[in-house]
């Protein structure tokens, strides 16, 4: 169907005149249609996997508990509970502190990983080997990867009996406190950052860092200038994901830190085990309320979307 400078008519029984700039909106009010109803099965699915969860969890934070009863009301109880007593305050003071020094342990380890790959292993086949041991104890169970260490660093575990076998002196290792937990955290997550890092490095173009080198600009110079600004999507999407799982995890903190330096996520799973399920449903509430913070810095350090 031509469309001239003047006029068409669409229907023999109901003619409609349309300019070329009125067809050009009618097409693409058509094309937004047609998006929306691709993006309708993804909304739906999002909208009963996540959106009705998180509705419901808000609506069982204020419920009561009668004796061993819980009364499906409106009671303001719990919120009470969880906003005036300074032990949920201090759960999530040191849930933003364990996730932040986490974090910043992580994306060093990580940054400084997924460089060694781009920048000094050339052979395509040696950095997929290097990948994939990375990802390696990803195909083991999370608990079984958090339980190895209990055995490998406790005082009387694998290190100090093959030091006792060498005749040297043992250690006292450092299971069951803070410094545990940090340090078993930082191993299970960092893999979430070496990938995104060695991607957004190799995308970088040779001739870029080449160029900079040239104008007489150190290495060390090159990558604080180029190299990692170029690379920082890659690094903010790595820290994104695993500050996701980060403040789910409460399995590492009771199993590895002994429960010396609990988190919400440990309160959380703890007042649920107990039967509190409006206590438990207001901390993951607010456990959810700090992640949205955390992830929306994350969002202004760097835009997210060109990236997934």
């Amino acid at each position: 169907m031509a469309v001239t400078d003047t006029a068409q008519t669409l229907s023999p029984r109901h003619p409609v005149t349309l300019t070329p700039t009125s067809l050009d909106r009618r097409l693409r009010a058509r094309r937004a249609r047609n998006a929306w109803l691709l993006l309708a099965p993804a909304l739906l699915v999002v909208l009963v996997a996540a959106a009705a969860p998180l509705a419901m969890v808000l609506w069982v934070s204020f419920w009561r508990v009668d004796g061993l009863v819980l009364a499906r009301t409106i009671d303001t109880e719990a919120w009470a509970s969880v906003l005036s007593d300074p032990t949920f305050r201090r759960l999530a003071w040191s849930t933003v502190q364990t996730v932040v020094i986490v974090l910043a342990l992580v994306g060093v380890l990580g940054l400084a990983a997924g460089y060694f790959l781009a920048r000094f292993v050339t052979n395509r086949k040696v950095q997929a080997l290097l990948l994939m041991l990375a990802i390696l104890p990803f195909w083991t169970s999370y608990l079984i990867r958090i339980i190895t260490w209990q055995p490998l660093f406790g005082n009387s575990g694998v290190i100090n009996f093959l030091l006792a076998k060498a005749g040297l002196p043992q250690m006292e290792l450092f299971l069951f406190n803070q410094r545990a937990m940090v340090f078993a955290m930082t191993s299970l997550y960092v893999v979430f950052v070496i990938g995104p890092v060695f991607w957004a490095l190799s995308r970088i173009d040779p001739e870029v860092i080449a160029a900079s080198r040239s104008l007489g600009a150190s290495a060390w110079t090159t990558f604080r200038t180029v190299e990692l600004p170029l690379a920082r999507g890659g690094l903010v999407v790595g820290l994104f994901f695993a500050s996701i799982f980060l403040f789910g995890d409460y399995a590492t903190g009771r199993l590895i830190g002994g429960g010396t330096n609990p988190m919400l996520s440990d309160a959380i799973s703890q007042y649920a085990g107990s039967g509190q399920w409006p206590v438990a449903a207001a901390l993951a509430v607010v456990l959810f309320g700090i992640a949205i913070v955390v992830l929306a810095l994350f969002m202004r350090v760097y835009d997210l979307r060109t990236e997934l």
